[in-house]
């Protein structure tokens, strides 16, 4: 228990808190030499936290109306925020508001300190410790994926061979697939009695038979509509795709 608290204090510490980052100074003398290095104070730069950097990002005009970073005073046909960050940050909130009920406390005024409090109230329900770490961590993963800091994994375009799902994720680094919405995955060299676990090899060649058949298929729908339009029939039937 008190390992698991202290793995979600240091997740939420990574969430709400700001950081600083300090860049030393020097100056030299006019010939350059190290013998006349001068130490300088530092150069500190504060960061905000994850879930503000989030924040900054979904909403760009502040509640006053105030504009922030990236917001444009002139309207145009791009949303001013980023709308990636606002889905996150709706997700993130959503499931903060869903763990206040569960822990039957109320929210603050921000989500930055609503997670906080959900941290202070952990010890009294330590049952509930182990799935909000789990919560917690992607809620991290997400604002470090929004902020640029990590890298997301290369997606697949074929569906899941198991549950028909956009959701194919690549380790590349590990040489794994796996199916994000059904947990199967895909390895170099699957023990032969694991479950949910199949071949490189295997996904390969559905792989290869998907696209093939897409593309022929979508081969004679360009092919009709070239006839179509050859024949002034511009009519559109459901019995064409």
């Amino acid at each position: 228990m008190s390992d698991v608290l202290a793995l979600l204090t240091d997740v939420v510490d990574a969430l709400t808190q700001p950081t600083q980052e300090r860049t030393p100074m020097h100056t030299w003398s006019q010939d350059r030499s190290d013998r006349n290095k001068k130490r300088l104070p530092d150069h500190v730069t504060y960061v905000p936290s994850l879930l503000v950097q989030l924040a900054a990002q979904a909403f760009p005009l502040t509640v006053d109306g105030d504009q922030g970073a990236g917001a444009r005073s002139v309207p145009q046909s791009k949303l001013p925020g980023n709308a990636e960050a606002l889905a996150t940050y709706l997700d993130i909130h959503a499931s903060v508001i869903r763990w206040t009920r569960r822990f039957e406390i109320t929210r603050r005024d921000t989500l930055t300190s609503t997670v906080r409090k959900l941290l202070a109230h952990t010890p009294k329900c330590p049952g509930y410790a182990t799935d909000l770490l789990s919560d917690s961590m992607g809620w991290l993963e997400s604002c470090q994926r929004v902020a640029g800091l990590i890298v997301p994994d290369p997606t697949l375009t074929v569906p899941c061979p198991v549950c028909h799902t956009r959701a194919m994720r690549v380790d590349l680094d590990d040489h794994v697939v796996r199916c994000v919405a059904c947990g199967d995955r895909w390895v170099q060299n699957p023990e032969p009695d694991a479950v949910g676990v199949g071949a490189l090899a295997d996904l390969a060649t559905y792989v290869t038979r998907y696209r093939t058949k897409a593309e022929s298929e979508a081969d004679a729908v360009r092919a009709e509509w070239r006839r179509r339009k050859a024949a002034n029939t511009y009519r559109w039937t459901d019995e064409t795709v």
